[in-house]
């Protein structure tokens, strides 16, 4: 299947509006009014601390015990953040996601694309599993300690599929240099990231840095394009 739709420019618009949406949902998680309440009670890595989390004694960890002042606040700021993952920043990135690799693709429905896509929507199931299932979890806590395998394997399959997608976009970036290979360099980035994270949790940072890496640039480009729609080129 090679058929073309839509107009370079036109994934490019959509690509660059759901990532500026992305983007500023990200700015608005930190200005929830239960995170502002919980302050240095929630650390800056808490959530994704929570979305890996396997045992009562990671819960402990991350929210302190039952007598621990921190616990209900941050409780409180976790499941605003959750809130708000389910309603605005889940569909908003995977709309970035989607539409990013049809501006990659020129709006070719290339095999790669599509694997692209399916990537990406992957990714959505799985963001979904894990965020009611962490909903589900902070009512009780330790006492729903048995649903955090559930969470923490969405969690990794998320990652996993988000990282795929951005190697696809990295192969059909590099098929023909030096035509966007820079982007396709950076878009490796999620991979390494991920590899990281999973040979040792310490790593974590490594895994949210490679996003970071990988999804400005690509969210640059799209804005760029946008504006620029002479200089698009079909892949």
């Amino acid at each position: 299947m090679n058929r073309t739709i839509g107009t370079p420019r036109l994934w490019a618009i959509l690509a660059a509006v759901f990532g500026l949406i992305s983007l500023a949902v990200t700015v608005a998680f930190k200005l929830l009014g239960p995170v502002k309440a919980a302050g240095v009670c929630m650390g800056g890595g808490a959530v994704v601390q929570f979305e890996f989390a396997r045992e009562a004694q990671d819960l402990t960890n991350i929210f302190g015990d039952v007598i621990d002042p921190c616990r209900a606040p941050t409780i409180a700021a976790m499941d605003a953040v959750n809130q708000l993952d389910v309603v605005a920043y889940i569909p908003s990135y995977t709309l970035f996601a989607i539409f990013a690799a049809l501006f990659i693709g020129g709006g070719r429905l290339r095999l790669p694309i599509l694997l692209a896509i399916l990537a990406a929507a992957v990714a959505l199931v799985a963001d979904y599993v894990e965020t009611f299932t962490l909903l589900e979890i902070t009512p009780m806590l330790e006492e729903r300690a048995d649903l955090l395998p559930v969470s923490s394997t969405a969690a990794w399959i998320k990652f996993g599929a988000l990282a795929a997608h951005a190697l696809v976009l990295a192969a059909v970036c590099l098929e023909k240099p030096p035509r966007r290979w820079i982007l396709g360099i950076l878009l490796l980035a999620p991979a390494v990231g991920a590899l990281a994270a999973f040979s040792d949790s310490r790593n974590m940072n490594l895994l949210t840095l490679g996003f970071l890496l990988a999804w400005l640039p690509l969210l640059g480009l799209a804005a760029w394009r946008a504006v620029r729609p002479v200089a698009v080129e079909v892949q």
